[in-house]
């Protein structure tokens, strides 16, 4: 079966290990999807997000093969480190530049404030109303 051709990648930096590319075809996200037992691209983030390390260990297994994840996996250290492998498997997995990425999240944080704004409002009219109820001596 040929890999798709698609395929999102980032670089991953450990102290006293080399950079490694980390990338991620769809085949990959595929893989990783029946790995973590997630249906949908958000599941998948969400279970990566966790940072736990058998799970982080098995993605880099899939992406980088299990022989150099074994090899790189003594270099991650701490939370610092779980955290360095979660950015390069998740922004591999997004297919994003990171400038992208930073666009996607200020754009996701502006619509949560114009939500939060909305709910706010109709809250405080609700309030409102409420306290303006008509009174039946008048």
């Amino acid at each position: 079966m040929a890999e798709n051709a698609w395929r999102g990648e980032r670089s991953l930096t450990l102290p006293d290990a080399e950079p490694v590319i980390v990338q991620a075809s769809l085949d990959h996200i595929a893989r990783l999807m029946a790995e973590t037992k997630t249906d949908t691209l958000d599941g998948l983030q969400e279970v990566l997000f966790a940072r736990r390390p058998e799970t982080l260990r098995a993605a880099l297994a899939i992406l980088l093969g299990a022989g150099n994840a074994d090899a790189l996996w003594p270099k991650v250290n701490g939370a610092s480190g779980l955290t360095a492998v979660y950015v390069a498997i998740s922004g591999a997995v997004s297919g994003l530049t990171p400038a992208e990425e930073d666009d996607a999240k200020k754009a996701q944080a502006e619509s949560e404030r114009e939500l939060q704004a909305m709910a706010l409002g109709l809250l405080a009219r609700a309030i409102g109303q409420s306290s303006v109820s008509p009174s039946g001596n008048g």
